[in-house]
């Protein structure tokens, strides 16, 4: 009977079914070798038609004898040339069941026919002629397209005035004439407000002075009349300011915003700030005072 073309590979199921598109070999013995055993490869063919391509080869365990092919005509026949155990072992093969016992026998050509190798020049020359394809119609769809595009420049141009001609007739009829559409313009901007800094520096004046921030001890920590010397307590001081001030830079140094390299000292005597801006300035106390000069 015909072979399903509709059945599966499953070779732990038991049924072992493969189509060839190209040529199936079986091995014989060669009989001209007596110290080892050499294979040579056969070629199936249809014992009908002499058909060699796109056969079809099964085999289920249990219940066939013999491997049965088929041909693409129809014709059906048993195969005995074809080694059971073989054909079992290459349909795993080719289920990707990898047995070292059998790769002697994809080695001595069992099986079908490996595909012919890659002629790299035809293909090369199939690319190249498929590119210059590719390219005309690139260059004719470009030239189409300018082409349509004129056409229809010069189509608008011929039907502007039959087409003032029926929108007059529409106004007519409508009993009042089509008013001239006016050119949109573009409002003008209004002139920017200047800054407060360019009125002072027009008029000549000083930008006001910043003052200090506590007005008890005009930022400087104490207070101070003679023969009193007492901690402010109307501010943080000017040690905590300027931490917190090292501390916003540090923290902008640290976000990757820039800042400099300063440092920020206290003395211990009279809770006054030394500042080191750069390496280069020389460090000052926050009441005037240079490092060096001795305290009074």
């Amino acid at each position: 009977m015909p072979i399903d073309p509709w059945r599966a590979l499953n070779p732990d199921g038991g049924d072992h079914y493969l189509m060839f598109e190209r040529p199936f070999r079986y091995v014989v013995e060669d009989p001209e070798h007596t110290w080892r055993r050499v294979w040579i490869p056969t070629v199936l063919a249809c014992p009908i038609c002499r058909i060699d391509t796109g056969l079809r080869l099964a085999y289920r365990t249990g219940e066939d004898v013999v491997v049965e092919a088929a041909c693409p005509a129809g014709h059906v026949w048993p195969e005995p040339r074809v080694e059971r155990t073989w054909w079992t072992a290459y349909c795993r093969f080719r289920a990707g069941q990898q047995e070292f016992d059998w790769l002697w026998l994809i080695e001595a050509g069992f099986g079908e026919e490996p595909p012919p190798p890659i002629d790299y020049v035809a293909e090369l020359r199939k690319g190249s002629v498929e590119i210059a394809k590719y390219a005309k119609r690139k260059a004719k769809a470009k030239v189409r397209s300018r082409v349509g595009r004129a056409k229809k420049r010069v189509k608008n141009e011929a039907m502007r005035p039959v087409a003032a001609l029926i929108r007059g007739a529409w106004a007519w009829q409508a009993g009042g004439i089509e008013p001239a559409r006016q050119p949109r313009r573009r409002q003008a901007k209004p002139p920017a407000t200047p800054p407060v800094s360019a009125y002072r520096k027009a008029y000549g004046m000083e930008a006001p002075k910043k003052g200090p921030k506590c007005l008890v001890c005009q930022d400087s920590g104490r207070i101070t009349d003679p023969g009193i010397s007492i901690p402010c307590t109307e501010c943080a001081g000017p040690a905590a300011t300027a931490m917190a001030a090292a501390n916003r830079r540090a923290e902008r140094v640290r976000q990757g915003k820039g800042g400099g390299r300063s440092g920020v000292h206290v003395s211990g005597t009279n809770n006054s700030v030394i500042t080191n801006v750069t390496s280069g300035d020389k460090v000052q106390h926050h009441d005037g005072r240079r490092q060096g000069e001795d305290d009074q």
